[in-house]
C-alpha cells in the first residue's frame, strides 16, 4: 500500500479536529447538566463538589477556543495544499478535502 499523501494527511487532521471540537461541545453540555442538577440537589451534594464541578465547566469551556484555533490553522494549510497538489493526486483526495474543508468552514461559523 502506497504512503498517504501530504493532501490525505491534511485532510485526516482537519476532520479530527472538526470531531475533536464536536466532542469538547458534547462534553460540555454533559458537564453543565451535572452542574445544574448539584445545583439543584444542594441537600445531598456538598459546596466542595459543586465548585469542583464548577472547574470542570469552565476547563472545558476553556479548550474550545484553542482547537478552534487549530481548526482554522488546519483548513488554511489544507486550502493551500489543495490548490498546490499535483494532477497525479487522486481525485478521491481531492473530493475529501474539499470536503472536509467546507465542513470545517460550516464548524467555525456555527459558535
Amino acid at each position: 500500500m502506497a504512503p498517504p499523501t501530504t493532501l490525505a494527511i491534511k485532510t485526516s487532521a482537519v476532520s479530527r479536529l472538526i470531531k475533536e471540537e464536536s466532542m469538547y461541545h458534547k462534553e460540555l453540555v454533559v458537564e453543565q447538566k451535572r452542574l445544574e442538577k448539584m445545583e439543584a440537589d444542594t441537600e445531598n451534594c456538598d459546596e466542595y463538589a459543586i465548585t469542583q464541578q464548577k472547574k470542570v465547566v469552565e476547563e472545558t469551556k476553556s479548550v474550545v477556543p484553542p482547537v478552534r484555533e487549530k481548526l482554522k490553522a488546519a483548513i488554511e494549510v489544507l486550502e493551500f495544499q489543495l490548490q498546490s497538489a499535483p494532477a497525479s493526486e487522486p481525485a478521491e483526495n481531492k473530493e475529501k478535502a474539499s470536503k472536509a474543508i467546507e465542513d470545517g468552514k460550516n464548524v467555525l461559523a456555527n459558535e
